[in-house]
């Protein structure tokens, strides 16, 4: 099931796609959430991550919209949106954490 979530996950990034979904956070809520996802990537603790910038949806901190950055294996029931997304600002593709980029707009 996770690779059939990367795979519409990089395809929602090459497309410029936004996407919805639940994400799993340690105090168990699971809320759905709205984004535009820039980057898929392996982080230094070698998490696979996506850079997104967060539209609509639960939110901890609040001040959306915003840049959030999600653990992919807390995501499920991904959904591609026939919604297209312009690169959010601040957005850097070429930034050193992406130098293990999986795909990034």
């Amino acid at each position: 099931m996770n690779h059939l979530i990367e795979q519409n996950l990089i395809d929602a990034i090459k497309n410029k796609l936004m996407i919805s979904f639940i994400y799993i956070e340690k105090e168990a809520r699971k809320e759905i959430r709205r984004a535009a996802p820039h980057a898929l990537f392996i982080s230094t603790a070698q998490n696979k991550n996506i850079d997104a910038f967060q539209y609509d949806g639960y939110s901890k901190r609040g001040d959306l919209p915003a840049w959030r950055q999600f653990i992919f294996d807390n995501i499920r029931d991904l959904i591609l949106l026939d919604e297209h997304f312009d690169i959010a600002p601040g957005y850097n593709r070429y930034s050193k954490k992406y130098n293990r980029a999986i795909c990034k707009a």
